[in-house]
Formats: C-alpha cells, structure tokens, sequence
C-alpha cells in the first residue's frame, strides 16, 4: 500500500479548479504533483476535445509515473465524463492509497461571469461556454464530494485538505528534485 494520495478536481470551465489545485499543491508541500488538463491538452499536444483524444492517455500515463515516483497527485481540468470518466475511473480503481474526488459545482450564471474576467474570454465566448457547459457531470464513484461555489478559495482550500486528511511533504533529502 502506497501513501500517497490521488486527487481529482473537476468541473466546468471558470469553476476555480486551476486556482485550487495550486493553492493545494503550495499547502500540501514539496512532492505534490499539480496536472492540468489544459496545459497537457492545449498547450503540450494542442490538442480539441475530443473522445478518445490523445490527452486522455498523457494525462494517465503523467498521474501513473508521478504517483509511481512517490509524489501526491493533484489532477485537474473540467475532465467532462463521456470522454474522461472511463479513465479517471481506472486511475482511482488502481491506486492503492488514498483517492479523493471532488467536483466544482459551479452555476452557468456564475461561470459566465467568472469567464468574464480571464484572458481565455478572447477566444472562448460565452456561446462556446455555453455549449461547453454540463450540470452536475459526476463521475458516480464513491465518496465523491460536490463543492458548491459559496465557499471562497481559503475555506475551499481547507475544507478539501481536511476531508483528505494529513499529508506527509516530501523531504527526499537523497535527490534535488524536492529543493
């Protein structure tokens, strides 16, 4: 059994995933692993989202070594079911530590004004989100925990490291990788 914990944030666009997932990997310390989905998707394969699109398995594969090397693993992205639930699925299926999902539920209204103030807007529209938009699209695994948007980013932050529970930092003293 591994200790390292497999987290899983999700949600439409404009959710604060991103936000999160940094602010979480700064609290939970040196060996957190933070994996976006845009950044694997858009940026390193510039790839649309599409099912069966390569991304899927990059973003597998990355989970898979970094959790293998040791580190805790945050992965985020909106990850929409029809074309991720099977693989975050398998991803939590076979990690033997801990694993915790958690699904941004945020209200059209609100992604809309959210989306106002990003840089995104420019190319994505309000149109385009509002096609991109899809209600409460749980995965259906167990414990899965639904965060409504009335929390700000500090009280989201510690209502998710507490139901995780303690974190170890990694302290690798033999390896510069967690300077």
């Amino acid at each position: 059994m591994t200790d390292q914990h497999l987290i899983v944030l999700r949600g439409n666009s404009g959710a604060g995933k991103t936000t999160l997932a940094q602010q979480l990997q700064l609290a939970m310390g040196r060996g957190t692993a933070n994996i976006g989905q845009d950044h694997l998707r858009r940026v390193i394969l510039r790839e649309h989202d599409v099912p069966g699109g390569d991304n899927i398995q990059l973003i597998a594969t990355t989970v898979r070594y970094c959790l293998q090397l040791g580190y805790h693993v945050i992965v985020e992205g909106i990850f929409f079911s029809g074309h991720y639930g099977d693989m975050l699925r398998g991803l939590i299926d076979t990690h033997t530590g801990p694993a915790h999902v958690f699904y941004l539920d945020v209200p059209l209204a609100e992604t809309l004004r959210r989306h106002e103030g990003r840089p995104m807007r420019v190319e994505v529209g309000p149109d385009k989100l509002r096609n991109w938009y899809i209600d409460h699209d749980l995965l259906g695994v167990p414990d899965e925990v639904v965060l409504d948007h009335s929390r700000d980013l500090a009280s989201t932050t510690r209502h998710i490291l507490d139901r995780v529970g303690p974190i170890t930092a990694r302290t690798d003293t033999n390896s510069s990788r967690f300077l």
